[in-house]
């Protein structure tokens, strides 16, 4: 009797603990964690030229520009050569845009133009009518304007070879991608993890009323249509984006060597453990005020690395040396999360 009692006692004070770590839990917006798959951006890209420089353009040797300004020049009606091109003012150029999905026809992008000769400054430069191609080589976008490096003249600039188009290029081929097929949507974790994953699924078959979401795996979760949303998939994932969940992240320190800096989550945890750096001695986890006595010898009392960096803060240690005494305590494996350097 008296087991039987210890059991279910052990069950209540485990639901206790999950209640408690889901009040906790600030709830997130599944927009914020994951993205409709297929519904994605299409690089576009496209040689062109970029004329009236001020003597900054491609130099003779250049025979890449040479040709192309004569090609361009044949196909207005006037024959030339390309010996006969006069260098200096032009420039041969890769055009790049970013063309969102469900752009439509008539609407303006940003247009990204980058030197591929020996131009040394692109500033008051005006790009001819290019094509940019996907890569299914269709072409989706014109691109055309005035080039502006910083500023129109360039001013203050510190790269003169790499500008921008604003609005420069023109769709003039749809993008529209099909992110539900036979009625289902496949949604994509930004960051990957099984318990996220799961508790996404549950969100979605709780709010929808029904077996809706399955988990695949750590990365993504399949939803089926509901039949009241057919032919209404915007509203549908709408309706999706609003939904809230916990998110179940792995615990990760990022470390910043150059700088001294430190990110991590609030509640990350440090095993007990003593750490001999230079002249400091510190000890985690040991009871008692957070102190350091003249020997360097340093107590945290509470293990988490908030703690940890709070006391040496607080202790006047260095920046560097708090990053070294990290590094440390994950190769010992008391560091109970991921560590990251930038």
């Amino acid at each position: 009797m008296a087991e039987h009692l210890r059991g279910w006692i052990v069950l209540v004070t485990m639901a206790l603990l999950a209640m408690a770590q889901a009040a906790w839990a600030e709830p997130v917006r599944l927009k914020d964690l994951v993205s409709v798959r297929g519904v994605r951006s299409n690089y576009l890209n496209g040689f062109g030229l970029v004329v009236g420089l001020k003597g900054t353009g491609d130099t003779k040797k250049s025979i890449v520009t040479n040709k192309a300004v004569a090609n361009m020049l044949t196909r207005m009606g006037m024959k030339i050569n390309a010996e006969e091109v006069v260098a200096g003012n032009m420039a041969a150029v890769m055009v790049t845009a970013d063309l969102p999905a469900f752009h439509r026809i008539g609407e303006t992008i940003d247009a990204k133009v980058s030197v591929i000769g020996d131009a040394k400054s692109l500033a008051g430069g005006t790009l001819i009518l290019t094509p940019l191609r996907a890569g299914n080589s269709e072409i989706y976008a014109v691109a055309q304007g005035a080039v502006v490096v910083g500023q129109a003249s360039g001013a203050g600039a510190q790269v003169l070879t790499v500008a921008r188009v604003p609005g420069g290029a023109t769709v003039e081929k749809e993008f529209v991608p099909n992110f539900a097929p036979n009625g289902h949507i496949t949604l994509s974790l930004n960051s990957p993890d099984f318990t996220t994953g799961s508790n996404i699924a549950e969100t979605l078959n709780q709010n929808l009323r029904g077996f809706y979401a399955e988990a695949l795996d750590p990365a993504s979760v399949d939803v089926r249509v509901q039949e009241m949303f057919a032919g209404r998939l915007v509203e549908f994932v709408a309706e999706i984006e609003k939904m809230t969940t916990d998110s179940d992240l792995r615990a990760v320190v990022v470390l910043n060597e150059r700088t001294g800096t430190v990110v991590m989550g609030k509640n990350v945890m440090i095993d007990p453990i003593a750490i001999s750096h230079g002249d400091l001695s510190i000890r985690v986890g040991e009871k008692g005020k957070a102190s350091k006595d003249a020997k360097g010898k340093v107590v945290v009392p509470v293990g988490t690395v908030g703690d940890l960096i709070e006391t040496m803060n607080a202790l006047g240690v260095k920046p560097t040396d708090l990053v070294g005494i990290l590094q440390a305590i994950h190769a010992a494996g008391a560091l109970k999360a991921e560590l990251k350097f930038m």
